[in-house]
Formats: C-alpha cells, structure tokens, sequence
C-alpha cells in the first residue's frame, strides 16, 4: 500500500468516525431538549394556577379585546352562514364544469 493511499484511509477513518460520534452527541441533545419540554410546561402551567388564585388576571386588557373581537366574529360568520345555507344549501358535493361529481366529503 502506498503512503497516499494510507493517509486517505486513515483520514476517512477519523472523518467517519467523528461523524459518528457528533450523530450520536447531536442526539443526546435533542433528547434531552425533549426531555425538558414537559418539565417546563408543567411548571408554567403551575405559575399560570397559582397566578389565578392569587386573583391576578390571565389576560390583560389588550387580549380580553382581541378575544372579544374574535369570539363577536365566530358569531357574525356563524350567522352568515346559516343565512347562505338557508338561500343555497350545502351539499357536500365538488362538481366539475361537467357536471361531474370529484369528491363527497360526509360529516
């Protein structure tokens, strides 16, 4: 065996076996990462209970607006949509220009 043909094999032997070892190190840490995730949302949810008995609110006045807004809107689009059903009722149906029918979706 040559000198440059021992060199490339030796060079790829450590190029894959640093690889392996960062896959492996890479990974541990995700799992890690993941491992922290329930912990964390348990101890927010705790903050967040203990927040509410203290009587401090949840939601501060810009987001009691928003909320109010969003759930007004629900209704509104609620609405409009009995009113549409009532003049063109829905029936599931997707017709192609053809009068071909694509797709029957069940509720």
């Amino acid at each position: 065996m040559s000198r440059a043909s021992k060199i490339t094999f030796t060079v790829s032997c450590l190029i894959t076996a640093v690889t392996v070892v960062g896959v492996h190190y890479v990974q541990e840490m995700e799992r890690e990462t993941l491992h922290q995730g329930p912990i964390k949302d348990a101890k927010r949810v705790e903050e967040k209970r203990l927040r509410n008995l203290n009587g401090a609110s949840s939601l501060d006045p810009t987001k009691q607006k928003k909320r109010y807004f969003n759930m007004s809107e629900h209704e509104e689009q609620k609405e409009l949509r009995k009113k549409y059903e009532a003049m063109q009722p829905l029936s599931g149906e997707v017709v192609t220009k053809d009068g071909e029918v694509v797709n029957k979706s069940k509720k």
